[in-house]
């Protein structure tokens, strides 16, 4: 039994308006076709359809007999999808092709089998299937992306690219009439990241967002084009959002192993790859990459990005700037103790790094590596007047880490490094130390103040005055 409907690429029992505005659109398009004449049958049999859908005793009588031939349709595609969710593709394909018999305009048979193949690795017949899918003339959109797919997977470029373009021209027809359809800008946005159309799959997986600021996936694909786009650390941030509303996603944890991989984070890599393994096992891609880092861990150690990421300071001096390159991101620090210290400009925070220059005064951290003293944390020392002298006691101090802290009378504490120490007090430093402290206030990058001591020595009590009528 022929299904009507289908002609004018309208759903079953659909509304004469309905029908009546299809027919007049798909009367142009064969009429104004490169050859009308050729199309001279399909008017034919529009018209013909269209003259018993407009007669409504007619109709009733037709849509009685295509509701009995669709619902047995129903139940074998229904058993067709039910193999298809078990694995069973043979028995769904066999099923479906059964349906295509019956009612060959029906576009979710072509959808449906196509996938089988697809799951079957049968590419081929899977395109076409959804070429098949494309002739009915409903679904445009979707047959195109399919059909897109497909050919990226045989890794033809040319066709994938093709199809790519005229679904993505359907979905934006469709956002011209519904700008808020979530379902075209999801499919947009994901055919432009296909495409490698990166900022324009970006715009609309943040439009998105801004709309369900709590959907993982969102931010899982937001964070996977911002790292095509090098924006490593505003992906890890979206990563991290998508793993935390949706712990364990694969791809999540795959994408966010690849950003610790291009930070040259390499533990965390390893350590982030593994947990995608866990969650999706049949990676051999993620384990070969694996492999690698491993080999590279084995051969370099800690990478600088990993000791700025995550230090533990052997020592807290205060230097200059030696020298300093914004565009590299390299540098070299200079102090007393240490007269070359590597600078990685993620030692410093991205707001800050390019105002910081050669003979800039520094406080830093010190991590000493086999090839060379590395800087962490690095702040910027802004110019103070010296304080006077205040009283205080040395509270604890770190002999390896040569710094420490002194509690004033009023109960602040002050750090100091030991070059800021006078010898006397060096020579008898201990815990509880009675000591005068000269301090300066420190702007750092981050623009907080905080005192550092600038001079420390002993604090020598004058001795007691005698009493009247005692004797010397």
């Amino acid at each position: 039994m022929q299904n009507l409907y289908q002609l004018f690429g309208v759903s079953n029992f659909s509304s004469l308006e309905e029908i009546a505005t299809a027919y007049k659109q798909r009367h142009t398009e064969l009429f104004s076709s490169d050859s009308p004449l050729a199309n001279i049958p399909k008017l034919r049999e529009l018209k013909d359809a269209f003259d018993l859908l407009s007669d409504d005793a007619r109709r009733e009588a037709y849509d009685e007999k295509l509701a009995d031939f669709l619902e047995e349709l129903n139940e074998r595609f229904a058993e067709a999808v039910l193999h298809l969710e078990k694995g069973e593709l043979q028995q769904a394909v066999d099923k479906i092709n059964w349906c295509i018999g019956k009612n060959p305009g029906e576009p979710d048979y072509y959808e449906t089998i196509g996938l089988a193949y697809r799951l079957a690795g049968d590419y081929d017949n899977a395109i076409r299937s959804y070429r098949q899918g494309l002739s009915t003339g409903q679904r445009k959109a979707f047959f195109h992306r399919y059909l897109g797919d497909m050919f990226q997977l045989k890794h033809d470029e040319d066709n994938s690219d093709t199809h790519y373009l005229e679904a993505a021209e359907a979905f934006k027809a469709v956002l011209q009439v519904d700008p808020r359809n979530v379902d075209a800008m999801e499919q947009l946005a994901d055919i432009y990241g296909r495409m490698k159309f990166f900022d324009e799959s970006l715009d609309l997986y943040r439009q998105l967002l801004r709309r369900f600021p709590y959907n993982a996936g969102y931010h899982r694909e937001t964070g996977a084009i911002m790292y095509e786009l090098e924006m490593v650390e505003e992906a890890e941030t979206h990563l991290l959002e998508a793993l935390r509303i949706a712990p364990g996603d694969a791809a999540a944890l795959l994408f966010l192993g690849l950003v610790y991989f291009k930070r040259r984070l390499l533990g965390l890599a390893v350590e982030t790859l593994r947990d995608s393994l866990k969650s999706s096992p049949d990676q051999p891609e993620v384990i070969q990459l694996i492999t690698q880092i491993e080999t590279i861990r084995g051969e370099i150690g800690r990478t600088v990005e990993e000791i700025v990421f995550d230090p533990a300071p052997d020592a807290y001096v205060e230097g200059t700037v030696k020298w300093y390159n914004s565009e590299t991101g390299m540098g070299v620090l200079t102090c007393p103790e240490y007269p070359e210290v590597l600078l990685h400009f993620s030692a410093i925070k991205p707001e800050h790094e390019a105002g910081l220059k050669k003979g800039d005064a520094v406080r830093f951290g010190i991590v000493k590596d086999s090839m060379s003293p590395i800087a962490v944390q690095v702040e910027k020392i802004g110019e103070s007047e010296p304080s006077d002298a205040m009283p205080g006691r040395i509270e604890k101090y770190d002999l390896d880490k040569k710094m420490g802290i002194i509690r004033t009378h009023d109960g602040r504490e002050i750090y100091f490094a030991f070059s800021a120490l006078t010898d006397e007090t060096l020579e008898n430093l201990k815990p509880d130390l009675d000591v005068l402290v000269e301090t300066k206030t420190l702007t750092g990058l981050s623009d907080e103040s905080f005192e550092q001591a600038t001079r420390v020595r002993l604090r020598k009590r004058k001795p007691a005055m005698p009493q009247p009528g005692q004797s010397d």
